[in-house]
């Protein structure tokens, strides 16, 4: 059995030292390594180590004595180091050797990469043997002694670049197995879901190291700006309760029969409850769960900052965050905000000029309300007008995929036209419906070309809405959007120069129609927000004209953080969830906790809470907020690593009093 043993590790050996072989001659020779290049489904090691142990433990290739003490990282070591004794460890890369007695091996730390480097010398042979059998991820203990690259040499994109290290003995304390699913470094990556099975694998890409490395800046710039402003950093529980706030729960069961956990949508109500509690200041790093559909800048579980403040008005929230995003902006990514990085916008302004309630303000491409100059048509309704500079190159093709895309084939009051010497001077007559019956033609069209800018080769639409707004966009702002995309495409529409355009968008409809029907009305954002002073007349009578003292923090079209003044009277919180949002009893009891602690004498006070994920997206410039979180969950919330949302046994759930539904 013994021998059996020693000649299986002999041919795996082998099989390891032809497998990077052939690595390395792919990667000379430009091969692209694919996903179907390295078995995807193979890398199943625990079996084997399992059999060594039950045959007795054997672990030959590892080295299990003491090793030299590091001295450098890879990624320190410089020209000025030369003739240093050094001790480095790290991942060792695949070998290249160029005869039997020169051989180059690269390896890597969290800090960067060193080139190390085996010439014939002392125990020039069992050297050789050894980094020949290395594989590539290996963890190795490499001491040597720094040299300059001989002239002509150097590698002016690698820091370490300009010296190598010559190796003088070396340790493989754990050799990676020869079936990896993918090599970090590799030319082309399997697909996502592969790597987000081998996350520890993936992880190791220089790019997202960067990204997880930033995230850790990022929230230590925050920490340092809140503290140095006054804010205590409280933790809140994770265990908490069932209510009705919009997302779907999470629900934890207990052993107590009926009875249920939740966990957290946000810490919103506990950070009012340290505001009655007196800390006027409070901030966290807080992790946040709910159980929606996901996409690629959605995850059950995400990471938000929020923080809450006593005493102040929306001017003093914002000028906080301002101060932090600037600190984050400088600190991160070396770019100098100001002041007048942070314009503010009317909901009804930005609904009403750009059909969003987070704008992308990067282009103009302004919308305009004309229903006034055709009053005689469109009557109480509102009419939007959209003017595309050059907007003729768009076909009828393209247009034709934009209505079926958003939907729109069949949406009465949307119309679109082609302006040319023919028609420049009445094409609302073109645009069909309602609109050509207008008699105000003739006299509105030479005034709106002037205001509007309209030329031939331009693209007008109009679409014709009713005039209350709500909502997060209209049907023009989605027009927009898709039209500005493809006008990029084409290069004929630029973005502002600015890379970053950020915008405060405030004074949002307390109140939203509820479009399920189960009630007149539902909460914008959420239930505790309060109303504008001199709106408070109008809950019992005009719900829909009520503002909300809410401002959220826009950049580049993407909500990144959105806060309130929060209702500090426990009777106007009453009011509103009996009277307006019509809860039952049984529903608005649920927060009879935090309507106790605004009755025990809580100040006036509000916060915000700006998405972290999102935020550190933006910052690395990453597709998607997976990329910037150590462990993501896929889609349908699946972790790949060790392979959740798993089964639980019978006995379990007897435990806990549930029981599977048929």
């Amino acid at each position: 059995m013994t021998s059996r043993i020693k000649s299986l590790a002999t041919i795996t050996a082998r099989a390891n030292v032809l497998l990077h072989q052939s690595l390395r001659s792919s990667i000379q020779c430009r091969v692209p390594i694919t996903a179907r290049t390295i078995p995807r489904r193979t890398f199943r090691t625990t079996g084997i180590y399992r059999d060594q142990h039950l045959q007795g433990y054997k672990d030959a290739d590892r080295y299990h004595g003491d090793y030299p003490t590091r001295t450098h990282r890879c990624g320190e070591l410089r020209a000025s180091d030369e003739g240093k004794r050094v001790v480095l460890n790290g991942w060792a890369q695949s070998s290249r050797a160029l005869s039997q007695d020169l051989i180059f091996l690269p390896l890597r730390d969290a800090s960067g990469t060193t080139q190390l480097v085996y010439r014939t010398g002392q125990q020039a042979a069992e050297l050789r043997s050894q980094i020949q059998g290395l594989g590539a991820e290996s963890v190795i203990c490499a001491q040597g002694i720094v040299r300059r690259r001989p002239d002509g040499m150097a590698n002016a994109k690698q820091g370490t670049g300009e010296i190598e290290v010559e190796i003088e003995k070396l340790y493989c304390l754990n050799p990676a197995s020869p079936n990896l699913p993918f090599w970090p470094n590799q030319p082309q990556l399997p697909n996502e879901e592969v790597r987000l099975r081998y996350r520890y694998l993936d992880l190791r890409r220089q790019e997202l190291q960067d990204n997880i490395r930033l995230r850790s800046l990022t929230a230590a710039t925050v920490r340092q700006h809140l503290v140095s402003n006054g804010f205590v950093e409280i933790e809140t529980p994770m265990l908490f309760k069932s209510t009705p706030e919009g997302a779907r729960e999470f629900i934890v069961p207990t052993r107590k029969k009926g009875a249920f956990y939740a966990l957290p949508q946000s810490p919103q109500q506990h950070k009012q409850m340290l505001m009655a509690a007196g800390f006027d200041r409070y901030f966290q790093i807080a992790r946040c769960f709910r159980d929606e559909d996901l996409r690629a800048d959605r995850q059950p579980e995400f990471t938000q900052i929020d923080l809450e403040m006593s005493f102040v008005t929306p001017k003093d929230i914002q000028h906080i965050i301002e101060g932090m995003v600037t600190s984050i902006w400088d600190k991160a990514l070396g770019v100098k905000l100001t002041k007048d990085s942070f314009p503010h916008m009317t909901y009804a302004e930005a609904m009403t000029n750009y059909g969003s309630d987070k704008p992308d303000v990067r282009f103009d491409m302004k919308i305009s309300e004309i229903g006034s100059s055709f009053a005689d048509v469109v009557g109480d309704n509102a009419l939007d007008c959209m003017v595309i500079k050059q907007g003729t190159s768009l076909s009828g093709k393209e247009l034709k995929a934009m209505q079926k895309t958003l939907d729109i084939e069949n949406e009465k009051g949307f119309a679109f036209v082609k302006i040319n010497e023919n028609n420049i001077d009445a094409w609302p007559a073109k645009c069909g419906g309602t609109l050509r019956q207008s008699t105000q033609i003739a006299t509105s069209v030479p005034g709106l070309n002037k205001d509007l800018g309209i030329e031939q080769g331009d693209l007008v639409i109009v679409h014709t809405r009713p005039r209350y707004l709500y909502g997060g966009n209209t049907l023009m702002g989605r027009v927009r959007l898709h039209a500005a995309s493809l006008m990029q495409e084409k290069g004929l529409l630029k973005l502002d120069k600015e890379k970053f355009k950020f915008l405060w968008v405030e004074s949002f409809p307390l109140f939203t129609p509820d479009e399920q029907g189960i009630r007149t009305w539902q909460s914008t954002h959420h239930p505790f927000t309060a109303p504008f002073n001199e709106d408070i007349a109008l809950l019992s009578t005009e719900p829909a004209k009520v503002r909300g003292q809410h401002y959220d923090l826009v950049l580049n079209g993407m909500e990144i953080g959105g806060g309130s003044i929060r209702i500090h009277s426990p009777v106007m919180q009453t009011y509103i969830f009996e009277k307006v949002l019509q809860l039952e009893k049984h529903e608005y009891s649920r927060f009879d906790h935090l309507i106790d602690a605004l009755g025990g004498g809580c100040p006036p006070h509000g916060g915000i809470a700006l998405g972290f994920d999102r935020l550190m997206a933006i910052l690395c410039d990453a597709p998607s907020i997976r990329d910037v979180i150590a462990f993501p969950k896929a889609a349908g919330g699946k972790d790949f690593v060790v392979n959740s949302p798993s089964e639980v046994t019978t006995g379990q759930l007897e435990e806990y009093g549930l029981r599977l539904a048929e």
